[in-house]
């Protein structure tokens, strides 16, 4: 089990397991009893890879990387609330990104065969053929971030993500780390997180992050990789961090 903490992205949410997730949720209850049966719960540091070998991770907490051909540039994120190997369940033997823990992430690994076999691969191809266009869009789009924005915008546009997406808990990451995502100098994050910091937007020590004006950072970022058309349709910003949690948990109270 686990404890989040909340920073201002969402609801005190402790003990999250595989029942809180809201794609477990969505799978019918013949296949949601069989994932649990042979569902473990893991926790692995900053900047350890995940080891796939068939397994789907339904993230709970923290941010998984992917770094296609091993670069050390981050090109897309698997947040919590999300579900990472189901292109390794496809197609086992095709080409994929190394994929590691940006920060703290703990997930639910499951047998990819115990949700495979039971809603059958022509509903998995749908899904992975659904998901590419937008995973081609967001390689294009953070390939052009990279490309034209600034280091500052880029670094607060990563802060606002890894905060969300881990459900507002503490950023253990040193500036090499946000270096390395960014694919610039250790200098250049130097001077921009200086500048945030001078801001008031957040405080950086010893290997941990601290934000401390999350619309402040989101008005500083370049915004790339946030759904800026939902947010400019709604008042509410959509895709707000351990929303998923605090959405679902009136649900099941009232069903129970």
């Amino acid at each position: 089990m686990i404890s989040l903490t909340n920073n201002g992205c969402g609801l005190y949410r402790p003990h999250l397991d595989l029942v809180d997730h809201p794609v477990f949720q969505a799978l019918p209850r013949s296949i949601q009893s069989i994932a649990q049966a042979h569902s473990r719960l893991v926790s692995i540091p900053a900047g350890e890879p995940l080891e796939e070998d068939g397994f789907l991770s339904f993230v709970l907490a923290g941010v998984f990387g992917l770094f296609p051909n091993g670069d050390r540039i981050c090109v897309a994120t698997v947040v919590a609330g999300s579900v990472h190997g189901w292109d390794h369940a496809l197609e086992p033997d095709g080409e994929r990104p190394a994929v590691r823990a940006l920060i703290d992430t703990t997930f639910c690994r499951v047998p990819a065969n115990c949700v495979v076999d039971g809603l059958g691969r022509d509903w998995l191809n749908r899904l992975v053929a659904r998901q590419s266009s937008r995973r081609l869009s967001g390689l294009a789009a953070e390939a052009a971030c990279n490309a034209t924005h600034l280091v500052q915008e880029r670094l607060a546009k990563w802060l606002v993500r890894l905060h969300c997406g881990a459900n507002g808990a503490p950023l253990r990451l040193t500036q090499a780390d946000f270096g390395a995502m960014l694919g610039v100098q250790r200098t250049s994050v130097n001077a921009a997180a200086g500048r945030l910091q001078t801001m008031g937007l957040v405080r950086f020590g010893r290997g941990k992050v601290q934000i401390l004006d999350l619309a402040g950072l989101r008005t500083v970022s370049c915004g790339c990789g946030e759904h800026s058309s939902a947010a400019a349709a709604t008042p509410v910003r959509a895709a707000e961090s351990a929303s998923w949690a605090a959405r679902e948990a009136p649900l099941r109270n009232t069903a129970a």
